[in-house]
């Protein structure tokens, strides 16, 4: 499968896989208004990790301030104890997959790098993690910014008492450790007529070398 041209940028808590047909501005837009929805989501007093469900409503309520319109939005809280094991990127994978059948191995491909880089690794964690005492909580998006700025998120938050190692993004969480409940997101989004001043750019993208005909740019 020639992946040639897909690129994967980190905004805040998000990884965003950008589609090659995507122009700059474009791109700029939409990891711009990520960014600044996140952090108007985190001013607005609402911790992601402690009152998730309020923060994503408030998230969500900023990307229409920044330009889009949602066309789909999807939101599923099961018992953690369900559960045997939980792999953070499996079902956020998954879901994509469903929805862009054909990106599913580019996805995997970017996670790998990702994971393979503890720079990005770690600016990554700074929002998508949060430590305290014996508790570790998650909250990660992931999502794929196609032609004509089609924008499809997906995002998980959980709890768990297991120490993460630098493989948190893939290692399988044992049923055991998770608390609480699990929350699922999706949405899909297409820019409003009014596109607003992405800004300052807060994202950092990520590479990787997969061989002749596996280079993500």
């Amino acid at each position: 499968m020639d992946v040639d041209g897909y690129t994967m940028w980190i905004t805040g808590g998000s990884l965003v896989l950008i589609a090659p047909q995507v122009s700059e501005p474009e791109r700029r837009h939409a990891l711009g208004s990520l960014g600044q929805a996140q952090r108007h989501a985190d001013e607005s007093m609402v911790s992601r990790f402690d009152q998730h469900r309020r923060w994503y409503r408030a998230y969500c309520n900023a990307l229409g301030q920044h330009g889009w319109r949602v066309t789909h939005s999807c939101q599923q809280v099961e018992t953690a104890g369900g559960r045997t094991l939980l792999s953070p990127t499996q079902p956020l994978l998954l879901w994509l997959a469903s929805q862009h059948g054909e990106l599913g191995e580019v996805l995997e491909l970017c996670i790998d790098s990702l994971a393979q880089n503890p720079r990005v690794l770690a600016q990554l964690s700074c929002c998508a993690l949060q430590v305290e005492h014996s508790t570790t909580r998650l909250m990660l998006e992931l999502g794929v910014l196609g032609p004509g700025s089609q924008l499809s998120l997906c995002s998980i938050a959980l709890e768990t008492s297991a120490v993460l190692g630098s493989d948190w993004l893939k290692a399988p969480l044992a049923g055991a450790t998770l608390r609480g409940d699990l929350y699922f997101q999706s949405l899909m989004a297409e820019p409003a007529p009014e596109l607003l001043d992405a800004g300052r750019d807060g994202f950092v993208r990520v590479s990787g070398n997969y061989g002749p005909g596996r280079t993500l740019h």
